[in-house]
C-alpha cells in the first residue's frame, strides 16, 4: 500500500475544530505498537457534522 504524506499542522487544526464544537463526534482511536519499528495510529470519527466538516488536505510540499 502506497502511503502519502499530508500536511499534519491542517488535519490536527480540523480535529481540534471539529472536537471542540460537534456534540456527539464518537472518535476511536487505535494505536498499533510495533518493537523495533515505527507505530501506526488510526483515527476513526464518527457522526461528523457535514461531509468532512470541510476538511480539505493537500499533499506536502518537499523542501
Amino acid at each position: 500500500m502506497t502511503r502519502t504524506p499530508f500536511e499534519t499542522d491542517k488535519l490536527l487544526q480540523w480535529l481540534e475544530e471539529i472536537l471542540a464544537t460537534a456534540d456527539g463526534v464518537d472518535v476511536d482511536v487505535i494505536v498499533v505498537g510495533r518493537p523495533h519499528s515505527r507505530s501506526s495510529v488510526q483515527i476513526t470519527l464518527h457522526d461528523v457534522p457535514a461531509p468532512l466538516g470541510g476538511l480539505e488536505l493537500r499533499q506536502r510540499r518537499n523542501d
